[in-house]
């Protein structure tokens, strides 16, 4: 018996002297750990918590910050899609006639109410849109309505996208305008659009800012589901970051329920596979408390973190599921030590035993799933550290309260067995004089019996036949099989098969991403985020360039670089405007540049005492320019920003092609300039897609060489870690590959299923691992005579005996685990969303590759190293 058995034999001794505190311990954590519920809060932005921690796109938005029209980070943006109900073309008169009298509805009648210092403020959307009031809603309608009453009429209005012409003065229309078909004879000329959005924003430093945006929202949607319900042409559909947060968290609304349903099928399973014959044998109650333990290490780790201050967020929806279905693993392993300790031995000698068999085998897994989801701590994306840091913690102490809690009540239960066996002991009752145990006893016989398959004991079994040979069961069966030469050709050539087909598949996975992924698949949000998605990738992917501080304009070298920087900006291959790039280009410095070209004006007008008061002259757009003070008091201007609206993305991928190049041209005029650039879509999904193959190997290769440390520690064997390892990138390469094909991209929410992939391909490899290197050998020593039941040489026989021996130990508590692992799924199947999609669909794989590589792969891998050694007399 190696250290760590010999430690958990005498503590399972001691706790079957003394179960009490080991019960009531657990229970007064986790009724402590309850105040921690008070401290709920949560945090479901998939803008900051899908975004990478130290990815660039977090700068950049913090250097736009000082732009209010470039970040809008000082007020809260609506967004309304209207469209028509049979998808046709806005842009006529009585259409816009009917969105701009909605406007006013919203402009004139909606009121919203706040309070402030415990006074009641209420406004009207003219009183808290702040400086977004002069880009008016209404101004866009009307200016699409004379653009529609004189199509074709006004050299002087000209309907182009994305910058509209009229009188002379650009109007940026791709916030505006969607669905746009272009005049095939004059490609930048709109003739159809078939959607316009109108914008509402709110100013949050007003007096009671936030509260004043929420009741506004609130009134918006009524109103706008009213309008669409009643309008037999147009539709609305609100977006606004609130309502993406809603939606987030009903996916843990939907999923939540399904919870219960889980724990109810898993506790139906449990009990079905731990029948046992008399049935006061079986383990029903244990089970129960099998379930209930994880639960309550849940609740705990739940409780402590919010009581730190950790947030809720809805990718912990999953959490449950996954501490339940490893909890219940380990509920198995410990019940069949109990199955496994000797029959007639004293309570506290069989704790010993079963506590001394299951504790170091659930030590083994626990320390590795746990250290597992540690790796995730490092993770650059904030997504997946709050979800290793709960899962983590809620493993931890799962393993606390099995190898406490659910022991000692175990040790409670199995008191009062052995007590109904004295007596009947006592008694002289034969166990098998009822009909129904005559009955059940012939069950145990039959071949076909469920429990055939890994008997509980080979030491405990009756007679043998004449020969002195036991018959052979079905494990014997599959033993002799494994050892054959067909069954090693068959596993290799397959697993080989695997190898290829993964690796083949893993060169086409991707890290495509869709926003609409973060949702239930019948949210409405679903519809508005793909129409909203392809309407800003395909036609007006509009970036923001924030020039900060004020380069120095007056000398001319310096602004012909800036041109040159601009011109290549707006000239990148495939997703600038065809023809006319500089149309989709604003930047005050050119028609500045134009306006004193055509008055004569001289090169004074640029520098910095002399650049505002002329460029307030020819009456430049201020939103554009921040200003400040110079050492003398006057103002100048202190940095500004510029746009450029690029289009024809097909997915995100082309995005970060495009986000590099741009960034790559900046770098090369760093010298000159202090430029950052930005769009949202780059922080989320864009930059955190592109970071997803670098935390993808890094945790991989991470957690596989933690893996091998562990399972050196714990078995000591050079064997053992190849089993591992080979049986770890097998499953973690099947998975990878397979969930490609199931439709799941390399993304965040995959990366956490790689976590659980590792831990999970750990888990059952460990446990066969373990006992076949660390425990069976010990078993083979003991029993060695058994061996000639078998066929072949001595060493061959040793070879099987061994092999038996770890299959009946762990085999069926394997088959437990992984079949109750895919069944506890199953109601998963029934939430329609792709970050709960993604979770089961990858246990379902590693529980299929988890037991096929546990329970057929290491076994082949075992009987070819007793091979080779035998070729070579090692």
């Amino acid at each position: 018996m190696r250290l760590l058995e010999r430690w958990f034999d005498v503590y399972g001794r001691y706790l079957a002297r003394n179960p009490w505190p080991f019960i009531i311990v657990p229970l007064v954590i986790t009724s402590i750990s309850t105040y921690g519920f008070l401290f709920f809060h949560s945090q479901d932005d998939i803008w900051d918590s899908y975004a990478p921690i130290d990815g660039h796109s977090r700068i950049e938005e913090k250097a736009i910050e000082r732009f209010e029209f470039a970040s809008g980070s000082h007020h809260y943006r609506m967004q309304v899609l209207a469209t028509r109900k049979d998808d046709e073309d806005m842009l006529q008169m009585p259409v816009l006639d009917e969105l701009l009298a909605a406007h006013r509805i919203v402009n004139e009648n909606v009121t919203a109410i706040s309070s402030y210092n415990e006074s009641r403020v209420e406004k009207q959307y003219g009183e808290m849109c702040g400086v977004y009031c002069k880009q008016s809603n209404a101004a866009v309608i009307a200016l699409l309505q004379t653009f529609v009453e004189n199509r074709g009429h006004s050299s002087a209005l000209k309907m182009t996208y994305p910058n509209a012409e009229a009188l002379n003065t650009k109007v940026y229309l791709g916030y505006s305008l969607g669905a746009i078909t272009f005049d095939a004879a004059s490609p930048p000329h709109v003739l159809e659009a078939r959607l316009i959005i109108l914008h509402y924003m709110v100013d949050m430093s007003l007096p009671g800012g936030r509260g004043l945006a929420e009741d506004f929202e609130r009134k918006l949607r009524i109103l706008f589901d009213k309008l669409t319900e009643i309008s037999p042409v147009l539709r609305f559909q609100l977006l606004s970051r609130q309502r993406e947060i809603e939606e987030q968290r009903a996916i843990t609304l939907t999923s939540l329920p399904f919870l219960g349903m889980t724990i109810g099928v898993l506790t139906v399973f449990m009990l079905c596979t731990l029948i046992d014959f008399p049935l006061y044998k079986s383990q029903h109650l244990e089970s129960i408390f099998g379930v209930l333990s994880p639960g309550m290490a849940l609740w705990t780790a739940t409780g402590f973190l919010w009581w730190a201050g950790y947030p809720f967020s809805n990718i912990l929806t999953i959490v449950p599921f996954l501490t339940v279905t490893i909890g219940i693993d380990d509920a198995f392993l410990i019940l069949a030590g109990w199955r496994h300790s000797t029959k007639g031995a004293s309570l506290e000698q069989r704790m010993g035993e079963s506590v001394g068999i299951s504790g170091a085998s659930v030590t083994v897994t626990s320390v590795t799933d746990v250290l597992c989801f540690a790796i995730g701590f490092f993770s650059n994306m904030p997504v997946v550290r709050l979800f290793c840091v709960y899962t983590t913690l809620a493993l931890f102490i799962d393993f606390f309260y099995q190898m406490t809690f659910f022991t000692a009540v175990l040790s409670i239960i199995v008191k009062r067995q052995l007590a109904i066996d004295e007596k009947r002991a006592e008694r002289n009752t034969d166990p098998e004089t009822s009909s129904l145990e005559r009955w059940t006893a012939k069950l145990k016989e039959s071949s076909s019996s469920l429990f055939a398959l890994f008997p509980r004991s080979s030491t405990n079994s009756d007679a043998g036949s004449d020969d002195g040979k036991e018959p052979k069961g079905h494990l014997e069966s599959f033993v002799e099989w494994v050892h054959g030469g067909w069954a090693k050709t068959f596993v290799v050539i397959g697993f080989f098969i695997h190898i290829g087909i993964s690796s083949w598949l893993a060169t086409k996975v991707n890290t495509a991403f869709d926003m609409e992924n973060l949702y239930l698949k019948d949210s409405p949000l679903t519809e508005i985020s793909r129409r909203m998605q392809d309407h800003v990738l395909g036609e007006a992917f509009t970036v923001n360039f924030a020039v900060h501080p004020m380069p120095d304009f007056s000398n001319a070298t310096i602004r012909d670089r800036f041109e040159e920087m601009l011109t290549r900006l707006e000239t990148i291959p495939l997703y600038s405007m065809p023809n006319t790039p500089m149309e989709s280009t604003n930047c005050w410095t050119r028609d500045f540049t134009a306006a004193i070209a055509f008055w004569g004006d001289d090169e004074s007008f640029w520098t910095p005492e002399e650049l505002l008061k002329n460029f307030r002259e020819y009456e430049q757009d201020e939103k554009y320019i921040t200003i400040g003070n110079d050492t003398s008091g006057h103002e100048i201007i202190t940095g500004f920003f510029f746009t450029i609206t690029y289009k024809n993305f097909t997915s995100f991928l082309e995005v970060e092609d495009m986000m590099e190049i741009r960034r790559s041209i900046l770098s090369e005029y760093s010298d000159d300039f202090i430029i950052f650039s930005h769009h949202p879509f780059e922080k989320v999904p864009t930059e955190s897609a592109a970071s997803a193959p670098s935390n993808f190997m890094q945790t991989a290769v991470s957690a596989i060489i933690l893996m091998s440390v562990l399972v050196l520690l714990f078995v000591m064997d050079l064997e053992a870690i190849v089993s591992v390892v080979v049986s770890i990138v097998s499953i973690c390469l099947g998975t990878v590959s397979y969930l490609h094909v199931w439709g799941v991209h390399l993304d965040a929410v995959a990366l956490i299923s790689t976590l659980m992939s590792i831990g999970f391909s750990v888990d059952y490899s460990a446990h066969v691992c373990y006992h076949y290197f660390a425990h069976a050998s010990e078993e083979l020593k003991e029993h060695e005579k058994e061996a000639n039941k078998f066929s072949g040489s001595e060493r061959v026989q040793r070879s099987k005996l061994r092999l038996l021996y770890t299959l009946q130990g762990v085999g069926w508590p394997v088959l437990q685990s992984g079949m109750s692992t895919l069944i506890g799924m199953v109601p998963l199947i029934f939430v329609r969303a792709y970050v709960v999609a993604v979770f089961w669909k990858t246990v379902i794989l590693v529980g299929i590759l988890g037991m096929a590589h546990a329970l057929l792969l290491l076994p082949v891998i075992f009987v070819l190293t007793d091979d080779v050694k035998s070729l070579f007399n090692w």
